[in-house]
């Protein structure tokens, strides 16, 4: 079912709002909603977003803030996604050096009056480039990015090299 701008406005609010109450540290949207940010929309389910949370006081990462924070405002879970203002949401703890640096290099964009930080897309490239990412889907979405004539690709090559990703 596609999303309205409106429920993803109020979505990205949201997003905002946890950020502001230290919910969680930064973030950045990425996936297929980052796509339509910077080219073409692409069909999808959900809202993907990667989160640097706040130190833990332990080595175990646990998104049950989120999951606490999101149920006391009346936004249920479903398998791994909480619905907020009807988007189906799944939150990323940034699992890798790269995808920290996606989240710290985000863009401020504005979605309908809405500030929201979105991963650029050299690292949406370099995201869909990692081996564990490696699906004919994403292949495809990263072609559609490296059409872009904004793309930096010397960034996306000093990203690749740096993080030993191929295309």
């Amino acid at each position: 079912m596609p999303l309205s701008m409106e429920r993803f406005r109020d979505a990205l609010q949201v997003l905002n709002s946890m950020k502001d109450e230290g919910v969680i540290e930064d973030y950045a949207v990425a996936g297929a909603m980052a796509i339509l940010f910077w080219t073409e929309p692409v069909p999808t389910y959900d809202l993907d977003v990667l989160v640097l949370l706040p130190a833990p006081a332990s080595p175990i990462i646990s998104l049950d803030p989120i999951y606490r924070w999101t149920e006391a405002r009346g936004y249920p879970a479903s398998e791994e996604h909480i619905l907020i203002e009807g988007v189906p949401t799944q939150f990323l703890p940034s699992p890798s050096r790269l995808a920290h640096e996606a989240i710290e290099s985000a863009e401020t964009l504005d979605y309908d009056g809405v500030p929201v930080k979105v991963a650029r897309p050299e690292y949406l490239v370099a995201l869909y480039s990692e081996p564990t990412a490696r699906t004919a889907r994403r292949r495809e979405r990263a072609a559609m990015l490296l059409e872009l004539p904004e793309l930096k690709r010397p960034l996306l090559d000093e990203i690749l090299a740096r993080h030993g990703l191929k295309l």
